[in-house]
């Protein structure tokens, strides 16, 4: 049986990824970032990374530190749109969140002073992004 070219052609669209792990690249209304993000494999897959490490971090929270996480992840997408198309300050702003995240991940290897080691962490990111 022969596959007609049509059909190939959407059978390898539909097998593409459309996603990079935090949003619909087909979604309307894209920000510039999330724009070049789709467009940039790299950049996709650092994106994916990103929130499978997040995820990861999160389930060893309680429900308070998961609340005050999650507000963080909001604010860290805003800060990443503000890059726009710009490929440096984006890769910038995954390195400024990885910091963070193995700053996380040691707060919560640490049974003493665990809550105030992770409001710290936390607080201490918007001065770490910035940078």
């Amino acid at each position: 049986m022969r596959l007609g070219f049509p059909l190939v052609v959407a059978l390898t669209w539909l097998s593409s990824p459309a996603l990079a792990a935090s949003f619909d690249c087909n979604a309307r209304g894209l920000s510039r970032a999330e724009d070049a993000i789709c467009a940039d494999p790299q950049l996709s897959r650092i994106d994916e990374q990103m929130v499978r490490r997040a995820d990861t971090v999160a389930r060893r929270m309680n429900y308070g530190q998961y609340l005050g996480f999650r507000h963080w992840q909001a604010a860290s997408v805003k800060e990443r749109n503000l890059c726009g198309a710009d490929r440096g300050c984006l890769n910038a702003h995954y390195r400024g969140q990885r910091r963070i995240l193995d700053r996380l991940q040691q707060c919560l290897e640490t049974r003493f002073a665990r809550r105030l080691c992770l409001r710290n962490a936390l607080a201490g990111d918007q001065e770490a992004v910035r940078r």
